[in-house]
């Protein structure tokens, strides 16, 4: 898997994810909530190429006996079904989409069925289904062809939807086996977004940020097991990407808002829900001092800037080498804050 793209929107709920991802849905590297797999009514045949054939091959999974055991069928009226609990799964429910393309193929279509998976994750969640994470296919991007122009907006459209409707979803995965698919969606959805080439730039190629980021990864990778936080994937996330050489600048705004909202979440130990600046203005009550703190705004207001999906900015309020070291070393001085002060938290 190869994280490609991502955006973060902001919701009631807090701020939450939209990723693409280059890689096999049947083989994904970590668990998520709902599989969504795309089929002809009732064409549940494992055909060559297929997410279905992939199921049955990586899973040991079989679409056919997963409608023969369903838990919900909502075909009538939302086209689409709900598989049994699956136990031995990273997969903890499918959901499959019937009929989708045996019409014309176009966005209207897409955006109509996707409508109907937002109903059906609607109703699980009215059932008492926890569906924090949700991954799949790039719709109409395989036989069907329909252009990455069409696709996008109503990709877009429909995950931030989901995002806002459903609280307890936190991020969607879309995920292509295709590398010139994952590309072309890629740059559509950087043209969508109009993200400028600041945000876009590769900024390991300057040799100073790059030592920055290592330090700063290496530092992750010890406040990690220091405190326990073993469970604390936007650590990984983090301190994995941050050494690739094809990190853009926006990738590391958010990420590094994700890693942050992440590390004060447990720290603070609310029940409640509360924004990164509230949490970060609660750690006043821990004594940390006006200019730790002073850090932590840097990274939120970074953070929050770069995850806004409409990032367009005039030439002269581009970011520069030095707003980008400038980044990386409050995001060092962060690491080193938390690391020396929150075991008196």
């Amino acid at each position: 898997m190869a994280l490609k793209n991502m955006l973060s929107i902001e919701t009631t709920s807090g701020y939450k994810n939209i990723e693409i991802h280059h890689g096999d849905l049947s083989a994904l590297e970590f668990s998520v909530d709902i599989l969504v797999v795309s089929a002809f009514r009732h064409g549940y045949n494992p055909t060559p190429g297929t997410l279905i054939e992939a199921l049955e091959k990586n899973c040991q999974l079989k679409v056919r006996d997963l409608f023969m055991t369903k838990k919900f069928d909502f075909r009538q009226t939302l086209n689409a079904w709900v598989s049994d609990d699956l136990s031995s799964s990273k997969f903890k429910n499918i959901v499959c989409l019937e009929g989708l393309f045996e019409t014309l193929n176009d966005s209207d279509r897409i955006e109509h069925y996707l409508s109907d998976l937002l109903a059906v994750l609607s109703v699980l969640q009215y059932k008492g289904f926890a569906i924090k994470t949700i991954a799949m296919p790039l719709l109409g991007t395989g036989q069907q062809g329909i252009s990455v122009d069409l696709l996008i907006p109503v990709l877009m459209k429909k995950a931030k939807e989901m995002l806002q409707t459903i609280k307890e979803v936190q991020t969607i995965y879309f995920v292509h086996p295709r590398i010139e698919i994952v590309e072309q969606i890629d740059q559509g959805v950087n043209h969508f977004l109009r993200r400028s080439s600041d945000l876009l730039e590769l900024i390991r190629d300057d040799q100073e940020i790059a030592e920055g980021l290592d330090r700063v990864s290496s530092k992750l990778i010890g406040l990690k097991h220091s405190f326990g936080w073993n469970e604390m994937n936007s650590l990984d996330e983090l301190s994995y990407r941050i050494v690739q050489h094809d990190i853009r600048f926006y990738e590391l705004g958010i990420l590094s808002r994700r890693a942050m909202e992440a590390i004060l979440k447990s720290l603070i130990h609310s029940d409640e829900f509360m924004t990164l600046s509230e949490m970060v203005a609660e750690l006043k009550r821990f004594n940390l001092s006006p200019w730790m703190l002073s850090y932590m705004h840097t990274l939120r207001s970074f953070g929050n800037f770069m995850a806004h999906d409409a990032a367009s900015h005039p030439s002269s309020q581009q970011m520069t080498k030095e707003d980008v070291s400038f980044f990386v070393k409050a995001l060092d001085r962060f690491i080193d804050i938390i690391s020396h002060n929150c075991r008196n938290i």
